[in-house]
């Protein structure tokens, strides 16, 4: 017997709030290294483009831990497209420079585990007891 699914959903939540903090965090870091003078890997529109899918994934996060089913939809989508995009990205990788484990494998799999504790459907129980 497993996790109730009001668990699931509370788990997915806080993992959804810790990929978006860390997404926010780390567009607003390489936005002030850059505009500070500092070679940073990472160019402005990467900065935004990790920032908004932060924000997004916090979005979600907020949205399913105060019970909203909204958010359960939102991260369960963000969750899937970044999946499959890291997937297509580590095949394509991996068929031109060989296979190893590396960021883009942690990434996915924290993408997956988000994913399937997703769609595990909350209860309505939890769901109205908000």
């Amino acid at each position: 017997m497993g996790p109730s699914r009001g668990v699931t959903a509370l788990i997915a939540g806080w993992l959804g709030v810790l990929v978006g903090v860390a997404g926010l965090f780390v567009g607003a870091a390489t936005a002030v290294f850059r505009a500070g003078g500092r070679q940073v890997d990472l160019d402005y529109v990467g900065a935004g483009i990790v920032g908004g899918l932060g924000a997004v994934y916090l979005l979600g996060a907020v949205l399913l831990l105060r019970r909203r089913m909204i958010g359960r939809r939102v991260l369960l989508t963000v969750a899937a497209v970044m999946a499959g995009a890291t997937l297509l990205v580590i095949v394509l990788n991996g068929a031109s420079h060989g296979w190893r484990l590396g960021p883009l494998d942690v990434w996915f799999g924290v993408n997956v585990v988000i994913l399937g504790l997703s769609l595990s459907e909350a209860t309505r129980r939890w769901t109205v007891t908000r």
